[in-house]
């Protein structure tokens, strides 16, 4: 069970998975990640890898690439939303994507994503989403 929203966290303390299949995207994603303060990261090409780290590690929350092969970052979200993957039901996942298709932003917002953002991500706007999804005042 995350229990992330029940005490003071700050971001230096979280571990994120990044789950890209893009090796240059997953790189990029973790330097701003680093840049806005997150020091803790895994890293999953596939769902695959994904599942195996979540069920492996504690993992605060996730930045899910949209368009994989294999198995695509909704249909990772949606066994996760529904326990199939460990007992993290209430993880926080962010979609980073470049898909902006209104179903597809719908679709994920059906499933229970915390957030969406769109690539090329800015270090101030992650920062924001994953603020908002792990329940952290920002300071001013």
């Amino acid at each position: 069970m995350n229990d992330i929203n029940n005490k003071q966290i700050s971001l230096d303390t979280v571990t994120c998975l990044i789950v890209d299949d893009d090796k240059f995207s997953r790189t990029f994603t973790k330097t701003a990640l680093y840049q806005i303060g997150v020091k803790n990261t895994k890293e999953a090409a596939t769902a695959l890898e994904a599942t195996e780290i979540i069920n492996s590690y504690k993992i605060d929350f996730v930045l899910l690439d949209h368009q994989m092969p294999e198995q695509n970052g909704l249909e990772l979200a949606r066994q996760i939303k529904e326990g199939k993957i460990g007992n993290h039901k209430d993880m926080p996942i962010i979609i980073v994507t470049i898909d902006t298709k209104e179903n597809t932003v719908m679709d994920a917002k059906k499933i229970g994503i915390h957030e969406y953002l769109v690539k090329p991500i800015s270090p101030l706007a992650l920062r924001k989403r994953i603020c908002t999804a792990l329940g952290i005042k920002e300071r001013v």
